[in-house]
């Protein structure tokens, strides 16, 4: 028997009343997270996906319609100074296993885990105060991490991160996603989006696309939002243009498999069609 999602969302809007009156900024939205699965959500500016963010972690009430929440949901912001309350790294971790009243003797461990997890090799008396702004995001995680969602939200979590630090973190989230847990992971990097089982777009406050990353990048979906694809897609594209098909790939290094088998390909019809006379498949 299936689980229950995670969120379910019926018809919800979110408005806020402002001095030129009310703004609907989550219009009717209808939309089913489930545990095991990796969301990205992706739109521009004012699109509402950081309203739809604070939403699933249950920051934000709904003005109308419901959201049925099943299990703890956590978010990492995309300014880890508005998370961090401890003034050490163990302070500010274990500050959310007090208040779920985890036993004490648990803690160090499940600290240790935590910071292990996110890559931030720091002494658990470390201050605070010192850290870069890439290891404060990194803490911030680990404070998430710690608590054991069903729902993780990643608001822009990268945008701070050094490249290796943020590859770190996309593959954290891939594991966690694979041992059960729903991430949500909100981004402007279309590079990001390969990692996900699904893509959700929003324009204006309602859902425009929902479906798999490659359809996002191969069926308009992106272009459409004003979004510059991936490079591996574009060349993909591009080459598919010239005739030449690798499939809907995703990265770079599935890019490289692809024009390396096609290389190869060629090659070997080539060689067979010079054995046998014929130069068709060296053209």
């Amino acid at each position: 028997m299936a689980e229950p999602p995670v969120r379910e969302l019926r018809d919800v809007s979110v408005a806020f009343r402002s001095g030129d009156g009310v703004r609907t900024v989550l219009r009717d939205l209808q939309l089913t997270l489930s545990a095991g699965e990796w969301v990205a959500l992706v739109g521009r500016n004012g699109s509402g996906k950081s309203t739809l963010a604070r939403v699933l972690a249950g920051l934000l009430p709904v003005s109308k319609g419901e959201m049925i929440s099943r299990g703890r949901a956590a978010i990492v912001f995309q300014q880890p100074e508005a998370q961090i309350i401890g003034e050490t790294v163990y302070e500010d971790v274990s500050f959310g296993l007090e208040n779920l009243a985890v036993p004490t003797e648990q803690m160090p461990g499940r600290v240790q885990a935590a910071l292990a997890a996110v890559g931030l090799d720091r002494p658990a008396e470390a201050p605070v105060h010192p850290l870069s702004g890439g290891q404060k995001q990194l803490l911030a995680v680990a404070g998430n991490l710690v608590l054991e969602p069903a729902l993780l939200v990643f608001d822009e979590a990268t945008s701070m991160l050094d490249p290796s630090s943020r590859h770190r973190l996309l593959h954290l989230s891939r594991r966690l996603a694979q041992e059960g847990a729903c991430i949500v992971w909100v981004t402007q990097w279309m590079e990001e989006l390969a990692f996900a089982d699904r893509v959700v777009a929003l324009a204006d406050g309602t859902v425009v696309f929902d479906g798999p990353p490659d359809a996002f990048f191969y069926e308009g979906a992106c272009e459409a939002l004003g979004f510059d694809p991936p490079y591996a897609v574009r060349a993909a594209l591009a080459l598919a243009q010239a005739g030449i098909d690798l499939g809907r790939v995703l990265t770079v290094e599935a890019l490289t498999e692809a024009i390396a088998r096609a290389v190869t390909c060629g090659v070997a019809a080539c060689g067979a069609d010079a054995a046998s006379g014929s130069r068709e498949g060296c053209r």
